[in-house]
C-alpha cells in the first residue's frame, strides 16, 4: 500500500504534526529517526533501558508540546540536540545520585571513595561551563559546523546544507575538536562522555 508520508521531507511532516496533530506524520518521523537516536543514546550511556527511555521521552515531549515547540533548524538537528541534552542530564543525575547518598557511602566504603564522587560531580560542572564558554569563542562558521556535526548529521549532509565542500566541513570540525580538547585538558575522566566529543 502506497504511503505518501514516506515521500515527504521531515520539515513537511513536522508541520503536519504541529498544525494538524497528524499521528501518521508523527509515526513516520519516529520511524525515520528513532533508530539513530537510540544508537546515539546507547553509545553514550551504555544502558539499553536508559537509551530507550530517553528516546521515548523525547518523542512523547515532541508530541505533547507540538503546538508550543518552535523548530528553527531542521527536525533532525532539533531531535539530536534535544536528545543530547537529555543524555547530559541523565549522566549528571547518575553522578548526583551517587553524591546525594554520601551518608550511606561513608558507612559502607572508604571516605576517599565519597570524596572521589564529589570531585567527579565538581568536574562535571566545570566541564560544562568551560565547554559552553569555549564553544561561544569559536569563529561563527566553525561553531555552526561543529554544532551540526554534534547533532548527528553526516559531514556530507552538513556540506550540502551549508553549501560548502566536504573537506571544508572536516577542517572546521577538526579545528573545533583540537581547540576544545586543548582547553579541556585539565578536566579528566568525564570529558569525552559528557561533551560527546569523539
Amino acid at each position: 500500500m502506497h504511503n505518501p508520508y514516506r515521500e515527504m521531507d521531515a520539515q513537511a511532516l513536522w508541520q503536519l504534526v504541529k498544525t494538524k496533530a497528524d499521528s501518521a506524520a508523527f509515526a513516520e518521523l519516529h520511524a525515520r529517526f528513532s533508530g539513530k537516536l537510540y544508537a546515539l543514546a546507547y553509545r553514550k550511556t551504555g544502558d539499553s533501558d536508559a537509551a530507550e527511555d530517553l528516546v521515548q521521552d523525547l518523542f512523547v515531549t515532541l508530541w505533547v508540546q507540538r503546538e508550543a515547540l518552535s523548530i528553527d533548524k531542521t527536525v533532525q538537528v532539533y531531535l539530536f540536540s534535544a536528545l543530547k541534552n537529555r543524555i547530559i542530564s541523565y549522566l549528571r543525575k547518575q553522578i548526583l545520585h551517587k553524591s546525594v547518598s554520601l551518608d550511606e557511602v561513608y558507612s559502607e566504603v572508604q571516605v576517599s571513595h565519597s570524596a572521589n564522587v564529589v570531585q567527579e560531580w565538581i568536574q562535571v560542572r566545570e566541564v560544562q561551563e568551560v565547554y559552553l564558554r569555549e564553544l561561544q569563542n569559536l569563529p561563527e562558521k566553525s561553531r555552526e559546523v561543529f554544532e551540526l556535526s554534534r547533532s548527528g548529521l553526516a559531514n556530507k549532509e552538513i556540506a550540502e546544507q551549508l553549501g560548502l565542500a566536504e573537506k571544508t566541513i572536516e577542517f572546521h570540525i577538526s579545528k573545533c575538536l583540537r581547540v576544545l580538547r586543548v582547553k579541556l585538558l585539565y578536566v579528566a575522566g568525564v570529558v569525552s562522555t559528557l561533551l560527546l566529543l569523539h
